[in-house]
């Protein structure tokens, strides 16, 4: 379109007329200030109006203003645009305009604490905003670098909370969604079908709080959503306050719900076995709190499933024993205290191992292990019986070395392996050895080595050392040696079950010269 000279003269005319006056009026609300005798705070936002014109404006105020606002119905268009962020505004100015009640409204907005005070002399009114850093008018005026950097930034905000795979949504104070992101649409769309997402607000797929005040911590819930084909996705909820609103993020917790659930498992798993276990077993954690026992604690212990199931301490636990006489007997009780402190270090230490001897002759061995994260763990187990039959062998092993100290006959047991097991004082006395000596550890190599230094020399020992290494079947002989004293030694090899030797030796009596005579006219006649 191309402008004639006249018509362009006319729109410059136009403009400066339009300027004068703007200014004019611009100079008129500066003149006009504030009514005496009130005070306001320097950055308020003052508009004083006389019958609903506005006379007079305070600086903060004036800017707030864009010029094309002074040929607009100004009283009006700052109620609609106060109402924005006083909501009962308008409800509690026409009920004040009667009666001329002043009155004060306070919100909370991004920037802080507003508030408005109005106030009425006569026919004026003023009205004073305090808080509000936006301008007040309907048609702001940018700075153009400002207004692409701010378009820039809200791209990038919205394309991020678009991509973002958590389902974000915003409710109002009645529960209805007003903002959602893809995610919350897309699980949406799955959830309840293609068209669910098509409808506004779109439907709520979690029960979660409508309103969480600002200031509060954020609330976090857990709740499921049913897929297709009954798959349950499974999300951590966190909702946060927004004034009247409130946000909500939806993680994924599929993860921790298997994790969860396979950790409950495994614990009962570990419940049952432990269950059918005749072994006690307690856990403490690293607060020393009972964690976990099976049944077979309470039946060693005598202890109520009840009070164990409200998780006493190390402390209590001992101490509830003692009382039970479930533990050792002990005359000082300081010195049970430090007993006590003993066994929870040794334990953590994987060290602690004790015999406890009971006042009802019952005989415990009880465990302690270190496990992860601090804990500890306490095996009891009942070894009466192991006891018992522990004392009946060893009585009887006593009993049988008595008797076999008994015999006249020097004897020596090899085991299969060519080892002595077992010896009398008779072959002590014969071949000179300690009868404290550990057996086990002479072999028939060692045994034939004494003998034979002891004796004069025979292929026997030789032959006895073969008898005794020898595998299958064996027959039982005997042979004669002669001492390095000139006294006759009568031998014999028994082989025994197990692959086990007898040696026996039996000094012959050394006769002097009559009783030799005697012998040999007693065998002439015989003879």
């Amino acid at each position: 379109m191309i402008w004639s000279l006249s018509e362009l003269a006319v729109l410059f005319g136009l403009g400066v007329s339009a300027a004068i006056a703007t200014v004019f009026v611009l100079a008129h609300l500066s003149k006009r200030q504030a009514p005496a005798g009130v005070s306001y705070p320097a950055d308020a936002h003052v508009f004083s109006f006389e019958s609903r014109e506005l006379v007079s404006a305070s600086g903060p105020a004036q800017a707030a203003l864009n010029l094309e606002d002074l040929d607009e119905d100004i009283f009006y268009q700052l109620l609609d645009r106060l109402s924005a962020i006083f909501p009962s505004l308008r409800r509690d100015y026409e009920e004040a305009e009667q009666t001329k009640t002043p009155f004060s409204l306070t919100e909370v907005t991004r920037e802080g604490p507003a508030t408005l005070n109005v106030r009425f002399s006569g026919a004026k009114t003023d009205v004073v905003v305090h808080g509000i850093a936006a301008p007040l008018s309907r048609k702001v005026v940018f700075d153009e670098d400002f207004a692409i950097a701010t378009d820039a930034e809200l791209r990038v905000l919205r394309t991020t909370v678009e991509a973002s795979p958590i389902p974000t949504w915003r409710e109002d104070a009645g529960g209805n969604i007003d903002w959602a992101n893809h995610a919350y649409l897309d699980l949406l769309e799955r959830s309840a079908g293609p068209d669910a997402a098509q409808n506004w607000p779109p439907k709520r797929l979690f029960d979660s709080s409508a309103v969480v005040k600002v200031g509060e911590p954020p609330k976090l819930k857990r709740s499921s959503v049913l897929l297709p084909d009954d798959v349950t996705k499974w999300f951590d909820i966190s909702s946060y306050g927004l004034g009247e609103h409130s946000l909500h993020f939806a993680a994924d917790a599929n993860g921790i719900v298997r994790a969860e659930s396979s950790l409950r498992s495994f614990l009962q798993t570990l419940t049952q076995t432990f269950a059918y276990l005749p072994i006690g077993l307690a856990i403490f954690d690293r607060n020393r709190q009972l964690v976990l026992f099976n049944p077979a604690l309470t039946n060693l212990t005598s202890l109520e499933p009840e009070w164990l199931t409200a998780k006493p301490t190390l402390y209590d636990f001992l101490n509830c024993l003692r009382e039970k006489r479930m533990l050792p007997e002990q005359k000082n009780f300081n010195d049970w205290r430090q007993k006590i402190t003993q066994l929870e270090q040794l334990a953590a230490n994987g060290t602690y191992s004790e015999t406890w001897s009971l006042p009802s002759s019952q005989t415990y061995r009880i465990t302690g292990r270190p496990h992860p994260e601090g804990a500890i763990a306490f095996v009891f187990e009942d070894i009466t019986a192991e006891i018992s039959l522990t004392r009946k062998f060893r009585q009887e092993l006593e009993l049988s070395q008595s008797l076999f100290d008994s015999f006249p006959e020097a004897i020596a047991v090899f085991g299969a392996d060519g080892i002595i097991n077992m010896s009398n004082l008779a072959y002590a006395d014969l071949w000179g050895v300690d009868p404290n000596d550990a057996l086990g550890q002479i072999s028939i190599l060692d045994a034939t080595r004494l003998w034979q230094s002891q004796s004069k020399p025979t292929p026997l020992w030789g032959d006895a050392r073969d008898f005794i290494a020898q595998k299958g079947e064996r027959s039982e002989w005997h042979g004669q040696v002669r001492m390095q004293s000139g006294k006759g030694l009568a031998c014999r090899f028994m082989p025994l079950a197990g692959g086990a030797t007898l040696a026996g030796f039996t000094a012959e009596p050394v006769l002097n010269s009559r009783t030799q005579k005697a012998a040999a006219k007693d065998a002439v006649i015989m003879g």
